[in-house]
């Protein structure tokens, strides 16, 4: 129970004050000169704005799009227009070369809803209507369609689409279900036969965030209720639950570690470990600037942090600061990066481990090489 305890780590900011202990921060030189809109995908920059995408390498650009989605190994760009009632859907490559071009069903004007999934290999997934999907090949051709909507008359807000980067596991979640006086939710996986099957349903949490593994194999679901705990529910990606986790934090999201032995949690201004499975607190540690992104390295014992000012709206990040914590040695370093850092919702920001005690932020509009040492 004592070495048990021991592991339960609080930690708060505090000035680096141990003899070798550091954190040094390098932008990539192919990004350093990239505007918070400007993203390097496979060596070519593009622009993005709600208005506007240029592509540098061939100067083209496109306005007047109604959504933009990247797939996940950034090397093809989807573009969603509306051209005389339906949607027009084109891929580009970085270079800004289309590959393909298609049109779909009618889609409304005004459809808030609408936005779009390109997988790694072209395909795509459209959402329209709040709560329809429809997945479309390279060729423009449907293979499934679904719906998402719960029935309820008081109302659901729009559902979203979560999968890994290979696109084998993708869980279409409704985060809020409207029914009397409770908020309730449900999520579906896509299963080998390309049908959905239900892995979460409840009438009175909602959900807050769903991450997949990058490998697919396993699913976080982070549900909350007025006046009680947020729950982590661990499933595989069956759906079959392997752990629940409570904690009092209002928590924003997950991250699992690439061997999914570790799973961490993070709120406003607290982010913590723990072991996947038994629940075990592997450590914790609080700021008090708001905590952006997060992911534990278990080979360094080492958490990452990147905590400051960030505005859905502009997608920029400012007083951004890089924090490392050791939590084996109950040490933390960090560094603040001076410039403003733009993120799009069509990337997804990570940390990547490139060598021990070395780690990149990608995913962001400038590529930062972080270096620590403890």
């Amino acid at each position: 129970m004592v070495a048990k305890t021991l592991r339960i780590l609080f930690l708060f900011l505090f000035p680096s004050l141990v003899l070798g202990q550091s954190i040094e921060l390098s932008v990539s030189p192919a990004t350093s000169d990239n505007n918070p809109s400007t993203f390097t995908l496979q060596g070519d920059e593009v622009t993005i704005t709600e208005s506007n995408i240029r592509f540098a390498t061939s100067g083209n650009s496109i306005t007047s799009y109604k959504a933009v989605g990247i797939s996940p190994d950034e090397t093809l760009l989807s573009i969603l227009k509306r051209e005389s009632g339906k949607s027009k859907m084109t891929v580009y490559n970085t270079k800004g070369q289309t590959l393909m071009s298609y049109s779909g069903s009618q889609i409304g004007a005004e459809d808030p809803s609408l936005s779009i999934y390109p997988f790694n290999n072209g395909n795509l997934i459209l959402r329209e209507n709040i709560t329809h999907f429809t997945f479309y090949d390279t060729l423009g051709d449907i293979f499934k369609t679904v719906s998402n909507s719960s029935g309820s008359e008081q109302g659901e807000t729009i559902s979203k689409v979560v999968m890994n980067p290979s696109g084998q596991t993708v869980v279409l979640y409704n985060p809020k279900i409207k029914r009397g006086s409770q908020l309730g939710s449900k999520a579906q996986v896509m299963t080998a036969a390309k049908d959905f099957s239900n892995i979460l349903y409840s009438k009175d949490r909602y959900i807050k965030n769903i991450t997949v593994s990058a490998d697919g194999n396993m699913i976080v679901a982070i549900t909350a209720k007025s006046g009680t705990e947020d729950q982590v529910q661990i499933m595989d990606k069956f759906g079959n639950n392997l752990n629940t986790i409570t904690t009092d934090e209002s928590l924003t999201d997950a991250s699992l570690s690439a061997d999914l032995e570790y799973v961490t949690l993070y709120s406003e201004q607290r982010v913590m470990v723990y072991s996947t499975l038994d629940g075990d607190s592997q450590g914790a540690t609080s700021f008090r600037s708001p905590v952006f992104l997060a992911d534990y390295f278990p080979k360094d014992n080492v958490l990452l942090a990147l905590t400051g000012s960030y505005s859905e709206g502009s997608g920029i990040i400012r007083n951004a600061s890089f924090r490392a914590i050791n939590l084996e040695q109950r040490s933390i370093t960090s560094k603040e990066f001076s410039s403003s850092l733009g993120f799009s919702k069509a990337l997804t920001p990570r940390f990547v481990r490139t060598a021990k005690g070395t780690y990149r932020l990608e995913g962001a509009s400038k590529q930062i090489e972080i270096e620590t040492s403890f």
